[in-house]
């Protein structure tokens, strides 16, 4: 029988201490077993090297920097890659990758990474950052350019390190996926195409992903942060590889769910006893996955005219007893290590501004026009000034009926960017 392995990749700056995230309250609920594997990447901003960082001032630069960079993200992918490759036992193994913030993000670059690539048998060292960088040019390349030289340099790669690349993901589990990587080149071609002497980039497949059998994405509806800006996934058909063999051909789930609340309280983050909205989004997205994996077994077993064998994996994940009670639907008879009540889920608990004193002078930085994605927009030509615009809710994507709630019972409460289609309705899971 197959295993289940998890990872868990937590935002930019999180870690272990007195605010946890819902990526890091899942890691301690999970069970670490023979048939279940679970590994946690802490956020990008922690790490000194090999080593913890205690100063706050340097952990708070370097995650600025990743945040607006991506420095330390890819080692923070190549981290959960080299867990996957000492792991994994081949496609009985589920694999369920979790991210919340940035690591979000990483979570779909790792995915796009094994797409793109595969899983090696062993650890190769110093090949893997090459290896990477080769998958991370595919995305740099000409868009002109012919497809066999795109991939040509990760190809050398796959003759060299013959990794299995028929490794699917069963699950991406994201808490509101921040986008895009700015990067200082070809400063004149940005200027001429985009108004702007940066690009802003992304990695191969983390847009969509046909290796990817489920997508839950949890998103704030209330966050306005231009460095903040969601990142949505495109739906597409399911094989199970990057090959597309019409036999394997599947549904993709997806859904795409919007919340009340600001990027930290869809992740999770706030202290413990003010953390009801995340425990909503937490729960939301476990229940769903497993949801979405009764109805993938399901098709499965009619594709091929056949019932779900019992030696199949059953859905969803398993959980340390009490765990799931205490850390995720708040056990109130306990406190934390710090003394604060554990929050019950709660869909109308408080949420937290996060539009902070430093974080003021991006919202007046010029943007180009062509990046605008707030339809009323702000006035300008070639650039504009972003002041805190809301983020769009793309079509397809689900207003959740408690926003719905919210608005009726907070007079206060008035999102300028909530669809116009009725709360909990368009499933259409684009």
């Amino acid at each position: 029988m197959g295993r289940r392995i998890v990872i868990c990749i937590d935002g930019t700056g999180n870690e272990v201490g007195p605010n946890e995230t819902n990526i890091l309250k899942l890691y301690k609920a999970l069970e670490q077993s023979g048939d279940q594997l679970v590994h946690y990447v802490p956020g990008v901003g922690t790490f000194e090297g090999s080593r913890l960082s205690s100063n706050a001032a340097v952990r708070k630069t370097r995650a600025v920097l990743g945040l607006a960079f991506g420095w330390g993200l890819e080692d923070d992918v190549l981290d959960a890659y080299r867990f996957l490759c000492r792991n994994w036992q081949g496609s009985t193994d589920r694999i369920y990758i979790f991210g919340f913030s940035r690591g979000a993000y990483a979570a779909r670059m790792l995915a796009g990474f094994i797409h793109n690539f595969g899983l090696v048998e062993r650890d190769y060292g110093r090949l893997l950052p090459k290896v990477f960088r080769a998958y991370r040019a595919v995305t740099d390349a000409d868009c002109d350019a012919p497809a066999n030289e795109v991939f040509r340099s990760l190809r050398r790669y796959v003759d060299v390190m013959r990794p299995h690349q028929g490794v699917p993901i069963r699950a991406l589990g994201l808490f509101d996926t921040v986008s895009s990587i700015i990067r200082f080149r070809r400063p004149l071609h940005n200027l001429r195409h985009h108004g702007s002497l940066v690009e802003q980039g992304t990695h191969a497949n983390v847009r969509t992903n046909c290796s990817v059998r489920i997508v839950r994405h949890a998103c704030a509806l209330d966050e306005r942060r231009s460095l903040f800006r969601n990142l949505g996934w495109e739906r597409t058909d399911y094989f199970g590889n990057r090959f597309r063999v019409a036999s394997k051909r599947r549904q993709q789930y997806v859904e795409q769910r919007w919340f009340a609340g600001y990027h930290g309280d869809i992740g999770g983050s706030p202290p413990e006893d003010r953390s009801g909205v995340g425990k909503v989004t937490l729960l939301w997205m476990l229940d769903g996955i497993a949801a979405d994996e009764a109805a993938a077994d399901a098709e499965d077993a009619r594709a091929i005219g056949n019932v779900p064998s019992r030696s199949e994996p059953s859905t969803g994940l398993t959980f340390r007893r009490g765990a799931r009670k205490r850390y995720l639907e708040g056990d109130t008879t306990i406190t934390t290590v710090d003394g604060l009540p554990y929050a019950r889920p709660d869909p109308q608990g408080p949420i937290h501004g996060s539009l902070k004193l430093g974080w003021w002078p991006l919202e007046i930085l010029p943007k180009s026009m062509t990046r605008r994605e707030w339809p009323p927009g702000r006035p300008g030509f070639i650039w504009y000034f972003p002041l805190v615009e809301p983020r769009r809710v793309p079509p397809g994507h689900i207003a959740d009926p408690s926003i719905a709630e919210r608005v009726r019972d907070d007079p206060d409460y008035d999102p300028p960017n909530l669809p116009d289609t009725p709360p909990g309705e368009n499933p259409d899971l684009s």
